[in-house]
């Protein structure tokens, strides 16, 4: 038992399992539900059908059809450890959903039902696929929105869509299984032709419908999340490439001036940087030599009125003294100053990446920009990039004198370009060269592997790609969703229910008429059958009457010529005796007396004969008032019967069998049933073997809920169709010269409808034996006349 139910769990996980994944195929923006769920169906009906016990299937089944397994890969606990919980709970709703819904039919509708009127098939629908699949709806819907994973804009969207595709699942996947394994079976066996081929087909209409709407509204969703991808590019493009002018501007004043103060500088950047709040800094980096290390520390010193010496980052992060070098580029001035103090005289030529980048601009004379770096003024975790600008000193411009440059946090500057409300609904994730994320505008996956739509563009920054990647969040789905998709899940909601409530009750309707039109036909064959049978009877009974009318009729003149007759038997004796006192009486006289004694005789053989015949007839009309009535065990009492028979039959050399179970108590008339036994019997011996033929006759009984049946039968030579018609008519016989006066049979069937209030019937073939069939009730009603 234990095995099975273990077995039984594990066969409704993979069918809930296998169901859950193709139904996946169809799930709607942003893939938390779908229109149709044949694994909710599925469930209820196991359920309903095999016990609430397979609900630990049902939990296992949706834990893994919902689990994330791509976070399995990961090595970081907390992210596979809210997917397990978020899994898990789905799985404990979908299983609370079916012993809900189970309980809802087993409570409000019952079972087994049929489903065949408009009240059953509505309160399945209600109570099975409306309120029985709010549970999961609810339960799943709200587990993904605590857990972040659904809008809050878009969590009604997603229950009705959840709850409906439950509901279809159960009204169209359950009901199928109903018709196959449902109770009772009859009823749901007739729906077999007709109505798997109708759900099936609202199923492919349904999806039809939902795969049109759904692509129609991916369409024109694509073509508007196109048209705000590329405002949204544009304006990040256009913004960063006004950054770089900015720049250019600055370059200019550096390769005019002869000489820039720090008055001056503080100027112009301030105005660069009121216009372009992009910036996190713009500076100067001048390129001293070794041998004027000491000059340029001795001005800067002067100007921030405290010792200023050039500085480069050690392994550990901290700011320490440069060693002495044959050439350095070091910050000289920067703005805002107050901000970025720490990188004041920092030798930018010290760290790998920014002096990739300066030989980059050195070498093509062109704004050059780092990999993502931890700024030297930052005291975060947070990185950025500074774009260096090469300015040349000489009339040829080959002598390198410095680089302006442009300071970037590019979370900064990202949520500087794309403001949420420009955004409306658009997530951005910023990539840099090699594509490690920059910039990602909310907290959802940068990679967008959940987007429903994904757009990827070429961000020119400076010498550098990035890759520049927009996708259509949950917000961007309600803005941009029209009532098509909501109007076409309630429209299908509703036709499958409309449709499939006809067709269950047109389809039980139909068995209940095939059921009735079955009784109708039994019981008119019945009412045929007894027709036959009280015509019968009545004729058996007014030829009944008229023998025994006949043989009243009879009695009293022949009881009166038998009476004479043998008076004058009587007389004739004493003449004779008179005439043997005489002498010598004549011989004439002799001989007439003799032939008057034989005739007498003869005559008085005969009358008394016909005497014994009316006598006969007289048995035809029973008298039930005068049957004795009792209760006898049936094999006890035929077992007597046979026994006082067999002196007749054994002498002939035939068989004959009692096959009567032991335990058959019957009320009924004793003496009418052996004497329907004794005149079978007989009339088996003298009619149904040749002269010296050894046969078999048998007598089996049975019982059923009323009555026992009575089979006698014999193997002997049987009769034609056309004289078994008769057989049961008062003076038919086909031994007429042989002793049969025809009347046996007839009086059988006298006793078994009369007095045992049974049913008697006949089969035969010639060659192949009679078989008499007798119905009699357990118990005889003593009230029938």
């Amino acid at each position: 038992m234990f095995k099975q139910r273990i077995l039984g769990i594990a066969l409704v996980a993979v069918v809930y399992f296998i169901a859950g994944k193709l139904a996946l195929l169809l799930a709607i923006p942003p893939g938390y539900a779908t229109a149709v769920w044949p694994a909710a169906g599925i469930a209820l009906a196991l359920l309903l059908l095999n016990g609430y016990h397979l609900w630990l299937g049902v939990l296992l089944g949706s834990f893994l059809v919902n689990i994330d397994f791509a976070n399995f890969q990961s090595e970081v606990w907390e992210d596979f450890y809210p997917t397990l919980w978020l899994t898990l709970i789905i799985g404990v709703g979908a299983s609370v959903q079916a012993i809900v819904g189970v309980w809802l039919l087993r409570r409000f509708v019952g079972y087994p039902f049929e489903l065949d009127t408009v009240q059953s098939v509505w309160r399945f629908i209600l109570y099975g696929c409306g309120i029985g699949c709010m549970p999961g709806a609810t339960i799943g819907a709200s587990a993904l929105w605590l857990t972040g994973r659904l809008a809050t804009e878009n969590y009604w969207f997603n229950w009705f869509t959840w709850w409906v595709g439950d509901g279809l699942g159960v009204m169209i996947f359950a009901t199928l299984i109903f018709v196959f394994y449902a109770q009772p079976r009859e009823v749901w066996r007739s729906r077999r032709r007709i109505l798997p081929a109708v759900l099936l087909g609202v199923t492919f209409v349904v999806v039809s419908l939902y795969v049109t709407a759904s692509r129609w509204e991916l369409s024109r969703q694509q073509a508007d999340f196109n048209g705000r991808t590329e405002q949204v590019f544009q304006r990040a493009q256009s913004v960063i490439d006004a950054h770089l002018a900015t720049l250019y501007s600055v370059q200019g004043l550096f390769a005019a001036s002869k000489e820039v103060t720090k008055a001056d500088f503080r100027v112009f950047a301030g105005g660069i940087l009121a216009r372009n709040p992009g910036f996190q800094a713009v500076a100067w980096n001048v390129r001293v030599a070794g041998e004027d290390r000491r000059l340029l520390e001795s001005q800067m010193s002067d100007e921030m009125r405290t010792p200023i010496f050039i500085t480069r980052r050690d392994h550990n992060g901290e700011m320490v003294l440069q060693d002495k070098k044959d050439d350095y580029v070091v910050v000289r001035y920067i703005e805002p100053l107050a901000k970025n103090l720490t990188a004041l005289a920092y030798d930018i030529g010290s760290a790998d990446l920014p002096r990739k980048a300066l030989l980059r601009a050195a070498e093509t004379q062109a704004p050059a920009v780092t990999d993502p770096i931890r700024l030297v003024q930052e005291s975060g975790s947070q990185k950025g990039v500074v774009i260096y600008l090469p300015v040349n000193m000489s009339a040829a411009g080959d002598v390198l004198k410095g680089y302006v440059s442009g300071v970037f946090r590019v979370k900064d500057l990202m949520g500087f370009l794309l403001a949420p409300d420009f955004l409306q609904g658009v997530s951005v994730s910023v990539f840099d060269a090699t594509g490690g994320a920059l910039y990602r505008s909310d907290k959802t996956d940068p990679l967008g592997r959940d987007a429903l739509i994904v757009e990827r563009r070429v961000l020119r920054v400076a010498d550098q790609d990035w890759l520049f990647q927009t996708d259509a969040n949950q917000s961007f789905l309600v803005g941009t969703r029209s009532v098509v998709s909501w109007g076409m899940l309630a429209a299908g909601l509703l036709f499958t229910g409309l449709l499939g409530m006809s067709f269950l009750v047109l389809t039980g309707q139909k068995h209940r008429s095939e059921v009735v039109g079955d009784e109708l036909k039994v019981m008119l064959a019945q009412l045929q059958e007894t027709q036959e049978h009280l015509v019968e009877a009545e004729k058996m009974a007014s030829l009944g009457g008229l023998v025994a009318g006949f043989a009243h009729e009879l009695n009293t003149p022949l009881g009166i010529a038998i009476t004479a007759e043998s008076t004058l038997s009587a007389d004739l004796q004493r003449l004779h005796e008179m005439l043997l006192t005489l002498n010598k009486p004549s011989i004439e006289l002799s001989e007439l007396l003799v032939r008057l004694q034989e005739a007498s005789r003869i005559v008085l053989a005969n009358i008394q004969r016909a005497g014994s015949l009316i006598s006969s007839f007289k048995q035809v009309s029973v008298d039930q008032a005068t049957a004795e009535t009792r209760d006898i065990n049936l094999h006890e009492y035929l077992s007597d019967v046979f026994v006082h028979l067999s002196p007749s039959y054994r002498r002939s050399g035939h068989e004959v069998i009692l096959d009567c179970p032991r335990t058959i108590s019957l009320r009924t008339v004793p003496g009418g049933l052996a004497q329907v036994v004794i005149n079978l019997l007989n009339n088996s011996l003298i009619h149904a073997f040749a002269e010296g033929e050894h046969g078999r006759i048998s007598l089996t009984v049975s019982q059923h809920e009323s009555g026992v049946n009575l089979v006698f039968s014999d193997n002997g030579i049987g009769m034609a169709a056309e004289h078994a018609k008769k057989v049961f008519e008062p003076f038919f016989t086909t031994r007429r010269g042989s002793g049969g006066t025809g009347l046996g049979l007839h009086l059988v069937y006298n006793i078994v409808r009369q007095q045992l209030q049974g049913q008697i019937k006949v089969s035969t073939q010639v060659e192949r034996g009679m078989h008499f069939y007798i119905a009699l009730p357990l118990a005889i009603n003593k009230f029938v006349a």
